[in-house]
């Protein structure tokens, strides 16, 4: 079945076929890669986010597409900020500000390793560390006595 005839049937989630599915899933992550949110993709089929989401969780493959096109979709979120910026005027900056803040904020959050304020470096590598114990006279054994004297010249000293 096509997308095109799967969004005229608008069907309830439970009589989909895993085919039927799976080119709905794949439509849903190109239009995320394109930047489209998956409630405006989903909304087509008349089905909810949620149903979506639960079907690529069950599937490790489809899930790490998904997050691949989070990715992507982020790019996508701030090139439109971009381009909103560029095409900004007078009359509109104020609700274009907005709007590219939230494009931001969406960005951000979808890929905080790219787009993210706090940059974090990490290293890989061996690191060799050695120790050595230097003992100059050897450890001996304090008799009662001996700690009792030695306490005593510390509260004197």
């Amino acid at each position: 079945m096509e997308k095109s005839e799967l969004r005229r049937a608008r069907k309830p989630a439970a009589d989909y076929s895993e085919d039927e599915k799976r080119a709905l899933i794949e439509d849903v992550l190109s239009g995320m890669a394109e930047g489209r949110t998956m409630s405006d993709t989903v909304s087509e089929y008349g089905l909810s986010a949620g149903t979506v989401r639960r079907w690529i969780a069950r599937d490790e493959d489809l899930f790490w597409e998904y997050k691949a096109a989070r990715m992507l979709m982020a790019q996508a979120f701030a090139e439109e900020a971009i381009q909103t910026a560029r095409m900004a005027t007078n009359q509109t900056v104020t609700a274009d500000r907005v709007r590219i803040d939230a494009l931001q904020w969406a960005a951000t959050r979808l890929n905080p390793m790219e787009f993210g304020d706090k940059q974090t470096i990490q290293t890989e590598g061996k690191q060799t560390v050695e120790i050595r114990v230097v003992e100059e006279e050897p450890l001996r054994r304090l008799t009662p006595a001996q700690v009792g004297a030695a306490s005593v010249k510390a509260l004197k000293a």
